[in-house]
This record gives structure tokens, C-alpha cells and sequence, in this order.
């Protein structure tokens, strides 16, 4: 078996939940695929390519140190950010941005840029990245940031581990303490998928003192179930919800905070179950899950609004989906958003290749968003994300079908100056 030139450090990182795979060439150049694995693996189906390089992080996880001064954390880059934050904690600090799941990696989470329900307010996870250490493709170790080599240190800011693998990064912090900054929930739902993106523009155009925002719209194919009597079928109607919530800091009482640890054992409890239901049959626990993260308890902490669709959510989206995440200039975020509903319902309608469309957007005031568009000739505004989830029939979606959606989504892009985010491989 041959080599690959990737051989001067232990390990590498680049991809959390996803894997990463480069092409990479041997010591007699042949080209070799290399998968490179930030943390834990996770079964969500995927398979690995035939005889892969697998590259993993594990062990490269360390805190290796906290500047009290500057508010910055130097961390490996295979260190989960729930634990890069719960370190910070004992300081009074916290990280600014980080995934809604537990498993993310500060490496991984860099390498696809990185956006939370926050980044109305903090901007992207490579905003908060000061400098970093990579191993380039000739296995030669270097170092970038925003002072010096700022032109690498943005190529390899959000490039998905193929500009360099990221080894190492100091990052920015915010004086914040999670577990005693409680946050009140607003929430505004809709039938009607118009009221919903206008409410959605409203709020991300004016998100005020909310700590976290986030707006979600499900909407169905006719369902048919099974008769009582087992002869037959009926067929049920679409279902169209959304939810707008804004979370603003606030003072609980004490008959609340003790619903808080109630409701939040519960949704817990319900999204160890859901991960365990698999099939068919596993549906309505895993639709349960999705449904526990839509209603919000009134009053949580930051940290639990953080987490809150960890094993809930992703137990509730197991199976084969099309996703795709837009960054929307706000000029332009009406257009983007009912455009790309247009396209998924009208496939939808027409081919019966989805079930299932649900979307989910906040707003996004980055630096790097910015500036990347600056970068193309684009006007340097702030941006809202629109991320569509299609669950898809796999044998109603050939791959003509596909290419033809995945052309309607970059002229869209492309007609709306929108920037695609390229969150997975």
C-alpha cells in the first residue's frame, strides 16, 4: 500500500460530523484518497471510499491555554467546543459561536466556517479565529493569522480542510458566564409561509438585544396512512408551520427555573429515544423529537439554548435528505428564500422526488461573509442563512434530477449575488 506525504504530524483534523475527503498523491504520484476525521465517527449511512487513508483527530483534543488578558483560548484542533466552553466557564468566559450539537470540533467547525443562531450578533466561527497552525499538502507544518499571512490564513478559513489541514487555533472569547445567563423565549408561529419570511426579514433586519434567533418552516407532502381495517388507504393533508424565536436575556423565578430542569430532562430523555428508532416505525418518535425543539421551553439557560438540538434534532433527521444552506444578502434574502421553496415544492409536485421540506434561517453579520463577497465583486453586506432539508425518495431523484436542482440553486445564486455554503462534502 503506498504512502501519502501527509506524515510529519500524528494525526490531522479538518470535518466534526462529516468526513472530509481530499485527493492527495502518493510518494510516486499517484492520487490517493485521504478521509481526515476531527472526532468520534457517526453513523448517519455513510460510507467511506474504497480503501481510504483514514487521518483521525481524537487525541489531538487539548485545551493548551486560556490568556485571561487578551480573551483568547488556544486550543488543538480536535478539541470539542462543549468542552472548549465548559473550561472557559470556570473563568467566566465562553466561546461566541459554537455548533448545536456536542460532538463539533473547533478544527472542523473552522474549517466549514461556522454559524449559530448567534451569528446575528458574533458573526461566523472564523470570525473568532485569531491565528491557527496548519499542515500544507507537501506534509510541512506553518502558521497564519489575521497579522501575518493573512492571505493563507483566509484561504484556509472555511475550505473544508483542502487548502490545508488545520492542526491548531487560537480563538476569541467573550466575558459571558452560560450557566447563570438565563434567556426568555418569543415565539411567533405561522401558517401562512408569506407572514413567516416577512416576520423572518423583519427580525433579522431589527434582532434588537436577542441573545439567539432562529426561524423554522415545515411543510409536508400528503401523507397516506393505512386503514383501520388494514384495506387501503387514506391520504391525509400537508402540513405548513413555522416558528419564529427570539431569546433575550432575562431574571427567572425559582417555580421556573425548576419547570426548566423538568422539561429539559424530558427533551433529553425523548432524543435518546428517537436516536434508538430506526425505520419506518421510528418516525413518529423521531417527528416527537423534531417537535421538542420547535417548542421551547419559555426560560432556559444559554448553554441549554445552545445545545438544544443535540440528539433531539439530529435524531429527528436521520435518513436520505438533500441539504442545502444559502448565505442571502439581506438586500435580497425575500427573494432568495421564496425562490428556493419554489424549487424544492415544485420538484416536489412535479416528480414526488422530496417529502418532507423544512428550512431554517437566522442572521449572519460576519466579517468574512463580508469580505469574501467584497472579494467577488459583490456588494459587502450582511446576510441571513437559509439552509433547506428536503427528505428525498432515492429512487424518485435520478441523476439528471439532481443536476438539474443543484443548477436551479446556483442561479439562483448567482442572479441574487447569494453565497453558497459549502458546509459539507
Amino acid at each position: 500500500m503506498s504512502t501519502p506525504q501527509f506524515v510529519s504530524a500524528e494525526e490531522y483534523l479538518p470535518r466534526d460530523t462529516a468526513d472530509v475527503v481530499r485527493t492527495v498523491r502518493d510518494s510516486r504520484g499517484r492520487a490517493e484518497r485521504l478521509t481526515v476525521r476531527g472526532g468520534e465517527q457517526i453513523d448517519d449511512g455513510l460510507t467511506l471510499p474504497a480503501q481510504p487513508t483514514v487521518v483521525s483527530l481524537r487525541r489531538m483534543n487539548q485545551v493548551l491555554d486560556i490568556n485571561l488578558g487578551r480573551r483568547t483560548v488556544r486550543v488543538q484542533a480536535g478539541a470539542k467546543l462543549s468542552d472548549i466552553d465548559r473550561r472557559l466557564g470556570a473563568h467566566g468566559l465562553g466561546l461566541p459561536i459554537v455548533g448545536d450539537h456536542r460532538d463539533i470540533t473547533a478544527g472542523g467547525f473552522a474549517s466549514v466556517g461556522g454559524v449559530s443562531a448567534a451569528s446575528h450578533k458574533y458573526g461566523m466561527f472564523i470570525d473568532q479565529v485569531v491565528d491557527l497552525e496548519y499542515v500544507d499538502n507537501d506534509g510541512r507544518i506553518g502558521t497564519c493569522g489575521r497579522t501575518h499571512h493573512a492571505e493563507r490564513f483566509h484561504r484556509i478559513l472555511g475550505a473544508g480542510g483542502r487548502a490545508g489541514i488545520i492542526t491548531a487555533l487560537t480563538l476569541d472569547v467573550i466575558d459571558i458566564d452560560k450557566d447563570r445567563t438565563w434567556l426568555t423565549t418569543n415565539a411567533d408561529r405561522f401558517l401562512d409561509f408569506d407572514s413567516f419570511v416577512e416576520h423572518a426579514y423583519a427580525e433579522i433586519m431589527r434582532p434588537g438585544n436577542a441573545a439567539l434567533q432562529v426561524g423554522r418552516w415545515v411543510d409536508t407532502a400528503p401523507l397516506k396512512v393505512a386503514r383501520p381495517g388494514g384495506v387501503g388507504h387514506v391520504q391525509l393533508g400537508t402540513v405548513r408551520f413555522g416558528q419564529w424565536s427570539t431569546l433575550h436575556p432575562t431574571t427567572p423565578t425559582r417555580s421556573v427555573r425548576a419547570r426548566r430542569e423538568v422539561g429539559s430532562r424530558a427533551r433529553k430523555s425523548l432524543g435518546v429515544i428517537a436516536s434508538a428508532a430506526s425505520g419506518p416505525a421510528g418516525m413518529p418518535l423521531r417527528n416527537a423529537a423534531a417537535g421538542a425543539v420547535l417548542f421551547a421551553p419559555k426560560v432556559q439557560t444559554l448553554r441549554d439554548a445552545e445545545y438544544l438540538a443535540d440528539t433531539a434534532l439530529s435524531s429527528s433527521e436521520r435518513g436520505p435528505a438533500y441539504r442545502v444552506g444559502i448565505f442571502a444578502p439581506l438586500s435580497s434574502y425575500t427573494s432568495v428564500f421564496y425562490r428556493l421553496h419554489d424549487l424544492f415544492a415544485g420538484h416536489r409536485e412535479r416528480t414526488g422526488c422530496f417529502t418532507v421540506i423544512s428550512a431554517m434561517t437566522y442572521g449572519v453579520r460576519s466579517r468574512y461573509l463580508r469580505s469574501e463577497a467584497a472579494a467577488r465583486g459583490l456588494s459587502p453586506e450582511d446576510h441571513g442563512l437559509i439552509t433547506f432539508t428536503s427528505r428525498l425518495r432515492p429512487a424518485a431523484l435520478p441523476s439528471e434530477l439532481l443536476r438539474d436542482i443543484v443548477s436551479g440553486i446556483d442561479e439562483i445564486c448567482r442572479s441574487e449575488n447569494a453565497l453558497r455554503y459549502e458546509s459539507e462534502e
